[in-house]
């Protein structure tokens, strides 16, 4: 097994919930009620993308950039 690091953007949602994308796949995006529920999504679909790419015998985009959250209170 071969671990692969993806940078992930979250941002709030105006009506509520959160919404993530990962750049390096495009069309890999989630959304989920809590931080927490949309991290979980996001890396299920990022590794549906990868088995996908598999199936398919293609190479697939990496991202060799590893970002982690932080919060700000202003």
């Amino acid at each position: 097994m071969k671990l692969y690091n993806y940078k992930v953007i979250i941002e709030e949602c105006e009506e509520g919930g959160f919404y993530a994308e990962c750049p390096a796949l495009p069309g890999c995006h989630v959304e989920g009620e809590t931080y927490e529920e949309t991290m979980k999504e996001m890396k299920e679909a990022v590794k549906n993308f990868i088995e996908d790419y598999r199936s398919r015998n293609e190479e697939f985009p990496s991202d060799n950039f590893l970002v982690t959250s932080i919060q700000i209170a202003v």
